[in-house]
């Protein structure tokens, strides 16, 4: 059994995240996804750390392989869910869910299909850890929910695919309440 929880770990720039917070305020995970095709969570840990040069950031990644990156701990506030300069509508959560309160999970290599079985056993298992660090946690939310920004595209495409995903993902942070 592993150690720890993901495959790699790499902290983003300082570019990527804000201020230290308690993680019992986190109430919410984001589900994004990176927009590429054949992307790994390595290689954007990777670029995170290396390359970004926006105020752009996720806490970790997860891709088709089921490998899982954290970039971002869940101490710090990711730059994932914003709207700059109201670039987006307001979505559903957007009064309740923002940058300050949430987890951000990339998923990578998610280009005209839903998680693969692998990045689903993954997602489910960073769930579940996520829960545990922050007890709080409720809601599972696309980034499309808080500022309808077309993401995870797959999963604005298919609602039917989201509820599913999202109702198996409740279903874990909900355990033993």
């Amino acid at each position: 059994m592993k150690k720890y929880i993901f495959d790699y770990a790499r902290k983003a720039k300082k570019i990527s995240y804000g201020a230290l917070r308690d993680k019992a305020e986190i109430i919410g995970i984001v589900i994004h996804y990176t927009g590429n095709a054949g992307d790994t969570a390595k290689n954007n840990a990777d670029y995170f750390a290396t390359g970004n040069t926006r105020s752009a950031g996720a806490h970790c990644f997860i891709d088709a392989e089921g490998f899982s990156a954290r970039s971002i701990p869940l101490n710090r506030i990711a730059y994932a869910v914003g709207n700059p300069k109201g670039a987006y509508k307001k979505g559903k959560y957007y009064a309740m869910l923002n940058n300050s309160n949430t987890v951000s999970i990339e998923l990578c290599d998610l280009i005209g299909h839903g998680v693969t079985e692998k990045q689903l056993a993954t997602l489910i298992k960073v769930v579940k850890w996520i829960k545990k660090k922050c007890p709080n946690v409720q809601y599972i939310v696309r980034h499309y929910d808080i500022v309808k920004k077309d993401c995870p595209e797959y999963y604005i495409d298919n609602p039917v695919q989201w509820k599913k995903l999202r109702s198996l993902l409740l279903s874990y942070i909900n355990e033993g309440v």
